[in-house]
């Protein structure tokens, strides 16, 4: 067993270490300390035969059902598409079964995941569009394993079309809640879904984030670009009051952030500033040329590059989102 799995059944089933340790020694008639859990948690120490076939039995017992986090940010060019992609290849790297559904009519995250094949899908019957303007399923049209063959998890894609654009054209009563009940049919396959929703604030946006438990809100830290952060967060707000209550924000999330730029320092201290005391500023990711190269050769660099900077900060953000950690916060220091 994985560290990795190991902390994340105990983090899914709501134990601190101190009582994991309890419920494992009266199980399995041990005497397993604290720093022992986070020896094994760490990698410290191998994980015992008898404890993980013990912890994969207690998995059993959790919740099937995929935590849904949107990407969302009304101005384009910010780094949305980019962080989903990343964000769940870190996730599929960890274990994890992930699901990306792109929701933007402008079919980025789409294309970088079947590259070539993405030509295939220009018939908007085999994508999303078939689903929310049609009767599909979302499970009928989902293209299995798209990317690293690497991953001990999986990562797979409900394509989008350009002609989902006339998805805001459509009213009808409760169309906002449409998306949420096409993912309850599939919820149940996956650990976590992630959409990637258009730069705008219209109807797909309100239905991503009707349907999403957690909302991370990317921007880059160019002056203009913070202006906007506002009108997202009312967005959210309103969505919170009339359509998803149980919606939380994850955070603003800070990209292509250059520390070497005063211009950037100023932008990051600003929100920090000025959001920090209603929501996080998680820490941000740097600004790297990696992401242009992975881009072009059709890769992804939190899977491709170890050592690339960009590439680390956001299997960091996924680890904290698979094992439900603290996240580390921006600090006016970056």
């Amino acid at each position: 067993m994985e560290p990795s799995r190991f902390k994340f059944v105990r983090f899914k089933l709501g134990y601190s270490q101190k009582d994991f340790a309890s419920l494992l020694n009266q199980k399995l008639n041990r005497a397993y300390s604290i720093p022992k859990i986070s020896a094994w948690e760490t990698g410290g120490s191998p994980i015992p035969r008898i404890v993980a076939s013990e912890v994969e039995v207690l998995s059993r017992s959790l919740p099937i059902s995929a935590r849904v986090v949107v990407f969302a940010n009304q101005k384009g060019g910010v780094g949305k598409t980019t962080s989903v992609l990343n964000v769940g290849a870190g996730l599929a790297l960890l274990g994890q079964a992930v699901l990306i559904i792109d929701a933007d009519p402008q079919a980025t995250a789409t294309q970088a995941l079947l590259l070539d094949r993405s030509s295939d899908y220009y018939d908007h019957s085999k994508t999303i569009v078939a689903s929310l303007l049609g009767d599909l399923s979302l499970a009928s049209i989902t293209i299995s394993s798209v990317s690293s063959t690497s991953f001990r998890g999986s990562l797979d894609l409900v394509p989008s079309h350009i002609n989902l654009a006339e998805i805001d054209s459509r009213r009808e009563p409760g169309v906002e809640v449409l998306l949420k009940e096409k993912i309850s049919d599939i919820a149940s396959a996956y650990d976590y879904i992630l959409i990637d929703a258009p730069p705008n604030l219209g109807l797909l946006t309100w239905m991503a984030l009707t349907a999403a438990d957690e909302v991370v809100i990317p921007v880059r830290t160019e002056p203009y670009d913070t202006l906007g952060v506002g009108q997202i967060l009312s967005t959210i707000s309103k969505i919170q009051r009339r359509l998803n209550p149980a919606l939380t924000i994850t955070g603003v999330l800070p990209t292509q952030y250059d520390r070497r730029k005063v211009v950037d320092r100023e932008v990051l201290s600003h929100l920090i500033a000025t959001l920090g005391d209603r929501v996080p500023i998680l820490s941000p990711i740097p600004l790297s040329a990696a992401f242009g190269h992975s881009a072009r050769a059709g890769t992804i660099t939190s899977v491709d590059s170890e050592t690339n900077v960009g590439g680390a900060a956001y299997r960091q953000l996924s680890g904290a989102i698979a094992l439900r950690q603290q996240f580390e916060l921006a600090s006016v220091e970056e």
